[in-house]
């Protein structure tokens, strides 16, 4: 071999080491990006500012699908990053943040409770839009222009192993003037993974007990790994009729007990105000704060239901109504 060529083949074999080099820096630094991008997710939704306990709760733990996917929202300059799902047989929490240089994202939100906002599911030749649980919870932060969702709506557990196609539409704009829209469309498309699936238990209670002169029955708890509710009958949840023979609801005394204690925070939204009394959970001796965010979900006609962050022993928790109140829930 002659000399030129022998110094050709060493610089080819060079260019091709750093190539390769630069490449897998390039892999390397890509992963190491997105799990910073995940994990910058995480602690906004493990903060304050998001009023759903459960979330955080769940985070905490290490349940959930983490997606780590992408959207970008050429036509509104909106950057779309899923960051996990979570669901049961009763719920699905979808979290996710997005985030724009040209478009001002203040009072901007998926609302899927009132606002013109929807998600659909598609499984193949199924569509079907699904059905929110409560309000969710939100935040805006101003300085970065980045909103931050935790969406909360029907579960999706059924589809467990399956490929299947989620489609958040519009954005709902709440302001002064009243509600506007922003006409858009984010796809998420994933495998529902086991990770993201968690089973409901359902204990049944059947124990009585009086406040303020009315009877309640607490008839089961639900333990999951994103909330506890507690669904309660009494003598005045049940639905009344006026004169004309339509049905309609009054607030129960347990109802304004348990909402006593809640506070509007222009910051942290629903909030657990200290200095009232209310209803809450206690368990492994500690206090289970109440989840305000889902205070529209509905049960039977003669039901209300009750819901709270996930407690940490399903066999040590108790209903505290007021001060004096304390009813164990167990068989």
């Amino acid at each position: 071999m002659s000399k030129k060529i022998l110094i050709t083949f060493l610089l080819m074999l060079l260019i091709l080491s750093a190539c390769g080099s630069k490449t897998q820096n390039s892999t390397t630094e890509s992963v190491n990006s997105q799990a910073e991008t995940v994990k910058n997710d995480d602690k906004i939704f493990l903060s304050k500012h998001i009023d759903d306990t459960g979330v955080k709760t769940a985070i905490k733990l290490g349940h959930g699908q983490v997606l780590d996917q992408t959207f970008y929202d050429k036509k509104h300059d909106i950057t779309v990053h899923f960051n996990r799902v979570l669901t049961d047989e009763k719920e699905t929490k979808l979290l996710l943040t997005y985030q724009s240089e040209k478009t001002n994202l203040k009072k901007h939100y998926i609302d899927l409770f009132e606002g013109v906002s929807s998600i659909y599911l598609i499984v193949g030749d199924e569509q079907k839009k699904l059905d929110n649980v409560g309000w969710g919870s939100s935040y805006y932060d101003s300085k970065e222009n980045k909103m931050a969702e935790a969406l909360s709506f029907e579960s999706i557990k059924k589809y467990e192993g399956q490929d299947i196609l989620l489609e958040i539409e519009n954005l709902t704009i709440w302001n002064d003037s009243g509600r506007d829209s922003v006409q858009t469309t984010w796809p998420l498309d994933f495998k529902l993974d086991q990770s993201a699936v968690s089973k409901r238990e359902t204990v049944e209670i059947n124990r009585e007990f009086t406040f303020e002169n009315e009877t309640y029955k607490i008839k089961q708890i639900e333990f999951s790994a994103f909330e506890t509710r507690v669904v309660v009958t009494g003598s005045d949840t049940k639905l009344l009729k006026d004169e004309s023979g339509m049905q309609y609801k009054v607030m129960s005394k347990l109802e304004d007990k348990f909402l006593n204690a809640r506070k509007v925070d222009k910051e942290y939204g629903y909030i657990v105000d200290e200095k009232k009394s209310g209803v809450f959970l206690k368990s492994a001796g500690e206090k289970v704060d109440p989840v305000f965010s889902k205070g529209e979900v509905e049960g039977a006609e003669d039901e209300y239901i009750m819901i709270f962050a996930p407690v940490k022993d399903r066999q040590d928790s108790i209903l505290e109504v007021g001060d004096d109140i304390k009813i164990p829930l167990t068989k």
